[in-house]
């Protein structure tokens, strides 16, 4: 079935002509300051341009104005065009695309994002992000050169490369309400070799891989005496088929430093990387002599160190008592050195073990809960955010969901000022998932708003975060933001079939709260057809099936919005649900109707008189209704045809039961059709 939802007309040209000369603007607001208008102008312009690949002017505009004000990383969805860009016709859009994707990308790789790989289905998939620079930048300064032979100038040239060589205009313009600035994870430049590596090994102990490969990018010459470590902290933090010779290297050059200690851990994480690479045997007896061997010795955090890996391995082996013996043992020894770091990775990671093998939960409780005021004491974001998640299962597993949200209000009370802003954005996002499971979608709002921007700051934002947050926008009214955010929302949520649906139905409802059939139309057809192919025919196809010819039928398309009722009313009959199939069929044949085909509306109505009939199993008001229902459907259909007398005795019968079950409203609404068909036929 072909439908065109969206009524193209004379203000196309307009409409896009409004959406360039507002992408035009964006750098100059926030040049001259104004940063709400910039970032109200953005989201404008951007669901605007939704849907609409081709418009590559515009969406260079946005990427330039992403590189420039601190929001890189938003600009990377952009980037997803590029696939298509190169086939376009208009020489100009592909110089401005190339171009402002060039800056984007140089934006990224001095921010330290360079290796980061881009991720697309096309000719750039995989491509790091300084190497997807230098290929935006040659394809640029050929369009640009292309252009100048044409026009005998060297314009283009110098404007590609001035785009290009672009400064910031603002450190940071929020785009959202509680967006946060990205954190840097450059390390501060001067840094000789040696503190890089002692930066890395810290980032490596509490748990910030990007920053730790960010010190190991930066090193350029490699002093002898630091080059097993560098070799070690290498083998970790890019794993690959050469891990293991890595890691023996390191070894090998501990050795030659008479480096006792690093070389013993080394044993213990090489270990655990043979248990990995399924060399069982070996790797176990490695790791537990290492252990062994710290554990003997004087240097208390390297024998805590050697008990966390040892526990690794045996719980990895099902030999979990041991492994919750030698947790316990380099539990009691970080403590007593006073290390909250290696304390509470110690105490979360038996927690963690715990939790797994259904251990007694309430234990596990008071594990997970030292774990994290350890991580607050040692302010360890990205670990607090861990030992809470295992407080969070323990209370699931007790059924103590009343006492979590106590915990996570305790937290946030008594976390102090400068605390790990991680950890802080982490607990409003389960009191958000609290507050919106007792239907305070008003209150969670703020928290889901903040738990995102600290999370994006850190690049640790996921589909559930954007997911909470259309869902509390959603809940809340607040549909005009729900478009901000749901597409967004909707590109993380593909393997989560369950949350993409729900937040495609709550997109598409937005745009019908607001009064944007067409749109509201094409999410909600969108969403039919995927879960039509996904085999769900279901409760939610039915819905999402009606709504979409509700939208239809106010669009002026009643013959599709009759297909619509009537696949409705098919999945309906096959699930065993008569009365929405009945329903559907009353609602298709006033949609044939309004698209004025008398034939078709006749031929529904018998279809849907078979319908109505055919429901037993319910109650007898609600048959009545249904009856009553149809009743009213024939009156307009037959009056249509000029089957007066009919159409009045229906009406007539419809009113009645609509007076005698209290639905008064449908039986004025028939009392009206009644005295028209009745005027009618005395003319």
């Amino acid at each position: 079935m072909e439908v065109e939802p969206r009524r193209a007309g004379e203000n196309d040209s307009a409409v896009a002509g409004e959406i360039t000369r507002l992408c035009r603007t964006l750098v100059p607001l926030a040049a001259a300051g104004k940063y709400a208008e910039a970032s109200s102008t953005y989201r404008w312009v951007t669901r605007a341009s939704s849907g609409d690949p081709l418009r590559y002017v515009d969406h260079a505009l946005r990427l330039e104005f992403c590189a420039l004000t601190g929001n890189e990383h938003t600009g990377l969805d952009l980037l997803s065009l590029l696939d298509g860009v190169g086939d376009h016709p208009d020489a100009v859009g592909r110089l401005e695309f190339f171009a402002s994707a060039a800056l984007l990308t140089r934006r990224l790789t001095e921010t330290g994002y360079g290796d980061i790989p881009f991720v697309l289905n096309g000719p750039y998939d995989g491509v790091s992000l300084s190497r997807l620079h230098q290929r935006m930048r040659a394809a640029a300064f050929v369009e640009a050169e292309e252009l100048d032979g044409r026009e005998h100038t060297g314009y283009f040239t110098g404007y590609a490369e001035r785009k290009m060589a672009a400064k910031p205009v603002a450190e940071f313009v929020p785009l959202l309400p509680s967006a946060l600035p990205r954190i840097p994870i450059l390390p501060p430049p001067g840094l000789s070799a040696e503190e890089l590596v002692v930066r890395a090994e810290i980032h490596n102990h509490r748990c910030e891989p990007e920053e730790a490969r960010a010190c190991l990018d930066a090193i350029e010459s490699v002093p002898d005496e630091i080059a097993p470590r560098l070799s070690e902290l290498r083998a970790i933090f890019f794993q690959g088929e050469d891990t293991e010779e890595r890691l023996r290297h390191a070894a090998a050059g501990f050795r030659r430093q008479g480096d006792e200690i690093r070389f013993l851990l080394n044993q213990c994480w090489l270990g655990l990387w043979l248990v990995f690479d399924d060399q069982v045997e070996t790797g176990v007896a490695l790791t537990t002599v290492a252990a062994a061997r710290l554990r003997a010795g004087t240097d208390e955090r390297a024998a805590c160190w050697g008990e966390y890996w040892l526990a690794h391995v045996l719980s990895g082996q099902g030999r979990v008592s041991e492994a919750y013996e030698a947790l316990r043992r380099g539990a009691e020894r970080a403590r007593e050195a006073g290390d909250p770091l290696l304390h509470g990775t110690l105490l979360c990671l038996e927690a963690s073990l715990r939790n797994g093998d259904g251990e007694d939960p309430v234990a596990t409780l008071e594990l997970a809960r030292a774990a994290t005021d350890a991580f607050i004491v040692g302010n360890v974001g990205e670990k607090a955010v861990e030992a809470v998640e295992q407080v969070r299962i323990a209370y699931e597993r007790t059924g103590s969901l009343d006492e979590l949200d106590v915990f996570v209000e305790h937290l946030l009370a008594t976390l102090p000022v400068g605390g790990p802003e991680r950890l802080r954005g982490h607990l409003r996002h389960l009191r958000a998932l609290s507050l919106i499971g007792t239907g305070r979608f008003v209150e969670a709002v703020d928290d889901a708003y903040a738990s995102l921007g600290i999370s994006a700051s850190k690049g640790k934002d996921t589909a559930e975060h954007w997911y909470v947050l259309v869902t509390a926008l959603h809940g809340a009214g607040r549909y005009d933001e729900v478009l901000d955010v749901a597409p967004r929302a909707i590109a993380l949520l593909a393997v989560s079939p369950d949350w993409d649906h729900r937040c495609r139905w709550m997109y598409a409802d937005s745009y019908r709260a607001l009064g944007e059939s067409s749109r509201a139309f094409d999410e909600y057809a969108v969403l039919a057809e995927i879960l039509q192919d996904s085999g769900d025919t279901g409760h939610s196809y039915i819905s999402v099936s009606m709504a979409a010819a509700e939208q239809l039928d106010l669009l002026g398309y009643g013959a599709n919005a009759a297909d619509f009722y009537a696949r409705a009313a098919d999945a309906a009959s096959a699930i065993g649900g008569g009365y929405v199939a009945a329903t559907c069929r009353n609602a298709a044949t006033l949609s044939r109707l309004r698209s004025g085909d008398l034939d078709a509306a006749l031929s529904a109505l018998d279809a849907a008189e078979t319908a109505v009939h055919a429901v037993k199993t319910e109650t007898a008001p609600v048959r009545e209704h249904l009856v009553a229902q149809l009743d009213h459907v024939a009156a307009h259909v037959l009056s249509a045809a000029g089957r007066v007398r009919e159409a009045a005795r229906r009406a007539l019968r419809a009113a009645e039961t609509f007076h005698r079950i209290g639905e008064a409203e449908s039986a004025r609404d028939v009392d009206l059709l009644l005295e028209e068909i009745l005027l009618g036929e005395q003319k």
